[in-house]
């Protein structure tokens, strides 16, 4: 499938809602030591939660090698699923903190499904030199796919996926190119042997590699407000440095609202 064609223009938005609003998320100063804070709101009564929720599934199960994360939730309940063990979070916990390697997920508690969680959640500084973090570009960048898939059309392309991350579900066929430079990766089952490493290899080689050789860039500049950082990252990849282009964001804003200037007058 073809790489994407981004269909808004939401680079610099805060907050940022996809999903006609199931999700939303602002951005908080950054603490000492954290690469992001964001300050969200999950409905799952609304968008793609709900399709979710009604299907019996939920987001996929994944890991960062270089990352701690933290979750604190502020109202509302929230499960977070902890290497298959779930841990159920209200306001009267403390934040909670996921360790480099632990496979997990989140969700609505189990009986509160459709209930509005709002929470915090934020991550460590990169540990060691790893080529990607799990920062505001990359949820800018994931969150801009897939609602471009789901809510105007688009076809889900996995080694996109992979690029920037790696998921599941309705999700594994896109979630490549933009995991890999989010830090985060798609957990296999548990029962296949030394499933991290060989994810870790898989979404590097195919979504790094052979995606940035097919033409699927991890960032796009429609949806990433620090473009130029953006560049930085992928001009340390000698399969990605040709989309770091310092100018595509000046031309992508052009050329959207030379198109909204088309639709006006149909």
């Amino acid at each position: 499938m073809a790489p994407a064609m981004p269909q808004t223009f939401t680079a610099g938005e805060d907050p940022l809602s996809k999903f006609g609003g199931a999700l939303e998320m602002s951005t908080l100063p950054r603490p000492p030591n954290r690469q992001f804070e964001f300050h969200g709101y999950m409905r799952p009564s609304l968008g793609i939660y709900k399709k979710l929720i009604e299907g019996g599934k939920k987001p996929p199960t994944h890991f960062h090698p270089n990352q701690w994360e933290f979750f604190r939730v502020i109202q509302g309940n929230l499960t977070i699923d902890i290497n298959g063990v779930p841990t159920h979070r209200s306001s009267k916990d403390p934040e909670i903190a996921v360790a480099p390697y632990t496979h997990h997920v989140i969700y609505g508690t189990p009986g509160t499904e459709m209930n509005e969680v709002e929470f915090v959640v934020s991550a460590s500084d990169v540990q060691g030199n790893a080529m990607g973090a799990m920062d505001q570009a990359f949820f800018e960048n994931w969150y801009g796919y897939q609602e471009d898939v789901f809510q105007r059309g688009q076809s889900l392309s996995l080694i996109q996926v992979l690029s920037t991350l790696k998921l599941a579900n309705p999700y594994t066929n896109v979630l490549w190119q933009m995991f890999d430079a989010g830090d985060t990766y798609l957990s296999p089952p548990w029962w296949i042997p030394f499933r991290a490493t060989l994810s870790l290899c898989f979404t590097i080689v195919l979504g790094r590699w052979i995606g940035g050789l097919l033409g699927y860039a991890p960032f796009y500049p429609e949806w990433t407000t620090d473009w130029q950082g953006a560049c930085d990252q992928m001009e340390k990849s000698w399969t990605q440095r040709r989309f770091a282009d310092r100018n595509a964001q000046k031309k992508a804003r052009a050329r959207m609202a030379e198109r909204d200037t088309e639709k006006k007058k149909l």
